[in-house]
């Protein structure tokens, strides 16, 4: 006896394995450590804007002080996303 499979078990077969090649897909791209698209270029920019922003404020790039500032920066930046998250707009 041949047995022909039904389209409704074709298409769910199709769903399974397409899920599947999905999650695989992200698993992968998680464990490679790879980054979104265009997020080097982003933090480069951020970088660039911190370092200008703390020049502004008159403070030498090789100084303490200007790292200090940077990392105030940085922080008030998570700060910012974290209160975001907390309000669910992000």
């Amino acid at each position: 006896m041949i047995a022909i499979s039904t389209p409704s078990n074709t298409i769910a077969i199709c769903v399974t394995l397409g899920v599947g090649v999905i999650m695989i897909a992200a698993a992968s791209i998680s464990v490679s450590g790879m980054r979104p698209f265009g997020e080097q270029a982003i933090l480069e920019q951020i970088d660039h804007e911190d370092s200008a922003l703390c020049s502004k404020f008159g403070l030498a790039t090789a100084t303490p002080q200007f790292s200090d500032c940077l990392i105030d920066l940085a922080d008030l930046r998570q700060r910012h996303v974290d209160m975001l998250t907390g309000w669910g707009w992000l």
